[in-house]
């Protein structure tokens, strides 16, 4: 138990946040977007990628095409930052037509209203605290949250391996999620670590889910799906570990006055 103790508080001091999310993309209130090509190109198609940050154009035609000095094969595929596509209203010449486009802003959220679903979340995770298989369960629930959040963030990324971007995106979590699975399996065969170790993986959720504040306040998301249903999974890895912490905390001295 002193050995266990030992290993995850240097880990959970050690620890760093991982990004907010994959690749770098950070949650906005405007969107870079292509409206089209004019006049249009044969086999010749444009979209902004990698949450608004970066010109995709694809040349599935016979020739190749010219944008931003650069040459685009037939067959090929280029992506690239250009800051003319952040105005308002853009245009980027490609070959002889252009890319049109624009820049829409959408008012985010009242973060208000997700901090009470993630201090409601909180309260029911310290609930958990009355017994080992709850609190078994607790950390299930909120370690798949985080783990659906880094999938979704990785998702959203263009043109990167999945791997690289999918550990940018979880940090503690490639800690916390073996331990996740030390924390049930202690707790179905009853050992007295389970209650700590669940402890210790809401804790350290909680500061892998830190940088994801922003999720709450900002409109658009570099998420692949919903942005409500990101910010669910944050609220879950933020409240869910704080009640895990809490709760975990809570069962040990409740054993420990016996």
């Amino acid at each position: 138990m002193r050995v266990l103790l030992l290993v995850v508080g240097m880990l959970l001091v050690t620890a760093t946040p991982a990004s907010a999310h994959a690749g770098g993309l950070t949650p906005q209130n405007h969107l870079s977007r292509v409206v089209g090509i004019e006049p249009p190109l044969p086999g010749v198609s444009a979209r902004m990628v990698n949450h608004g940050t970066q010109l995709e154009v694809r040349n599935d035609g016979s020739s190749a095409v010219v944008v931003a000095d650069h040459v685009v094969g037939a067959g090929e595929v280029w992506r690239y930052r250009d800051e003319r596509t952040t105005a308002e209203v853009w245009e980027v010449p490609l070959g002889s037509s252009v890319v049109r486009g624009r820049v829409d802003t959408v008012p985010g959220p009242n973060p208000l209203w997700w901090l009470l679903v993630t201090s409601a979340i909180a309260v029911g995770g310290w609930f958990l605290g009355r017994s080992k298989a709850l609190l078994a369960g607790g950390v299930v629930v909120v370690t798949v949250a985080h783990v659906l959040h880094a999938v979704g963030s990785t998702l959203a990324v263009t043109g990167g391996s999945f791997v690289p971007l999918m550990v940018g995106a979880s940090g503690v979590g490639l800690v916390c999620w073996p331990l996740a699975g030390v924390a049930v399996g202690a707790a179905v065969r009853r050992k007295p670590a389970a209650a700590f170790v669940a402890a210790v993986v809401g804790a350290m959720l909680v500061v892998a889910g830190i940088p994801d504040f922003d999720s709450f306040r900002f409109s658009q998301l570099p998420f692949a799906g919903p942005a409500d249903v990101d910010r669910l999974l944050v609220a879950l890895t933020l409240g869910g570990g704080l009640g895990l912490a809490a709760g975990g905390f809570a069962f040990m001295r409740k054993e420990m006055a016996r």
